[in-house]
């Protein structure tokens, strides 16, 4: 029988929640939220779903795990990647689990992608990095969910808060994936279970409050009713990887750059003429999803003409954007959500940069643009420290970054998204063992070691977070755990993967 369940709520804070919880729409959150004991999350800068979930089940901070954002520029070679899951470098808490014989299922994790190997259980890889094949361990557990007519994903992307239909399609998805979960629950007995509930975000990122928004909101909690009367002496965790708040600023981080000299960018060729004429991937995948075409004309278009189309209106992204740049002329490229490189390497440039940004302000709001702007080596700590972005900004609540290059103004009223992460997210523990209180704020890293202290395991002496007081007995051992070193190999996703992230907005 199951003795932990954690579900993972993509993207969720008491504040996006709280209007909700008030009108009493969510009934279960709020019996669970009395009952037992709730916190606000910290997440890891930058607050984004990779590399927090990883964050969670390592542990650690990204300066560990080699993962900064969904891209990652190496400046030195000029080339581009994205992360899959055998790019976090670190083993997860189950690992440690199964070593002292405790069975973990893990269901729809993002950033497990090929899927990690189970000793002590399974795991189904989580969206969006996701293909629909061999994305389960065991392998057999995939024709199970197959033959229930199981999705990683909505059969749409949702490009614009017009996009009700497809929306209304991932409430759908959402509903079936825990109406999944929960018969594995009752079907492969774990002692540890994880569900994420990732697109719940997405809608978030589109409708905010929205009634879309609102009705996913509702079917999660009747579920989360549903788990805690069928597992009534089981610990339920609520977490997420971050919180959502929304947004009245689009920043443009490499026209801001490029406008204060530190970037220059080649505004001819193939790309540049069709941005003028407003055509782009997204407008041209949604033209053929209407017209059921969207496979035939990806597979039929040259590749030389599929580069050179801009993803979507913010411009050039992935390896188009490195295409744009002149790296002769340039110091600094920024990618999305609060990240930039330096590319000369010099600490006058990257100071510099620091404190333009540091009191740059929102020509739509009047806001500042960051709460804060750090140094790689102050939010990150490890032996990967040297591959991170060179500065780090904490966007401030209302502002949303694009790494895109292409013709923006430095900000622009919000377009296609309505929300944007933020740092704050929420975490609540409830159980028959659960005695004690975690205070006002935890750090997203403390949870992987507070589950392997209920289940008595040892934390292993590298990871960053400490386990929460939530119950009467001492965390076992004295953090001299060695730790774990997997056999991972880095590699880069499939193009197709990196597609669905585009379309999903995140590649930006």
């Amino acid at each position: 029988m199951v003795q932990s369940i954690v579900l993972g709520l993509d993207g969720a804070n008491w504040d996006l929640l709280s209007p909700w919880l008030d009108a009493g729409e969510l009934p279960n959150i709020q019996s669970l939220r009395e009952r037992g004991t709730a916190a606000d999350l910290e997440s890891c800068l930058p607050p984004v779903t990779c590399p927090n979930w990883r964050c969670y089940s390592t542990g650690k901070n990204p300066g560990k795990l080699g993962v900064y954002w969904w891209e990652k520029i190496d400046t030195e070679n000029r080339t581009l990647s994205t992360p899959t899951s055998r790019s976090f470098k670190s083993a997860n808490y189950w690992d440690y689990l199964a070593s002292d014989g405790v069975s973990t299922g893990v269901f729809n994790l993002p950033m497990t992608y090929p899927p990690l190997p189970m000793e002590e259980g399974y795991l189904v890889a989580g969206g969006p990095g996701s293909e629909q094949e061999a994305y389960t361990d065991p392998l057999e557990l995939e024709a199970e969910l197959e033959d229930r007519g199981y999705r990683l994903h909505p059969d749409s992307p949702i490009t614009s808060q017009s996009d009700t239909d497809v929306a209304a399609d991932i409430v759908d998805l959402i509903d079936q994936r825990l109406t999944a979960f929960r018969s594995l629950l009752g079907e492969r007995d774990v002692d540890v279970a994880h569900c994420t509930v990732f697109y719940i975000n997405v809608l978030q990122h589109y409708f905010w409050r929205d009634e879309p928004t609102a009705e996913a909101w509702r079917v999660i909690d009747e579920h989360i009713g549903a788990i805690r009367e069928e597992y009534p002496e089981a610990t339920l965790y609520l977490m997420s990887d971050h919180g959502c708040a929304a947004i009245d600023t689009m920043f443009y981080a490499n026209s801001w750059l490029e406008e204060e000299g530190f970037l220059e960018t080649n505004t001819t060729g193939a790309t540049s003429v069709l941005e003028r004429f407003d055509i782009n991937k997204q407008r041209i995948s949604k033209l053929a999803d209407r017209v059921g075409l969207r496979e035939v004309v990806a597979s039929l278009a040259p590749e030389r003409i599929k580069q050179a189309v801009p993803e979507d209106d913010e411009g050039a992204k992935r390896d188009q954007k490195l295409d744009r740049i002149d790296w002769e002329h340039s110091r600094a490229v920024a990618s999305g959500q609060g990240l930039i490189y330096v590319l000369d390497g010099k600490e006058e440039t990257r100071d510099e940069i620091m404190d333009r940004l540091s009191s740059l302000r929102s020509d739509i709001s009047g806001t500042p643009i960051a709460r804060n702007v750090y140094r790689r080596e102050e939010v990150y700590e490890g032996p990967y420290v040297s591959e991170a972005p060179t500065i780090v900004f904490d966007q401030t609540p209302g502002v949303h970054t694009s790494g895109a290059i292409g013709p923006n103004p430095v900000f622009e009223d919000v377009s296609h998204w309505s929300a944007e992460n933020v740092r704050t997210g929420l975490f609540l523990a409830d159980g028959p063992d659960v005695t004690g209180a975690t205070g006002n704020r935890i750090s997203i890293t403390d949870v992987a070691p507070t589950i392997l202290h209920e289940h008595g395991s040892a934390a292993p002496s590298d990871m960053d977070g400490e386990p929460l007081d939530l119950f009467e007995r001492e965390p076992p051992g004295d953090r001299d755990r060695e730790p774990i070193v997997p056999d991972f190999v880095d590699q880069r996703s499939g193009e197709s993967v990196q597609n669905r992230l585009e379309d999903l907005g995140y590649l930006q």
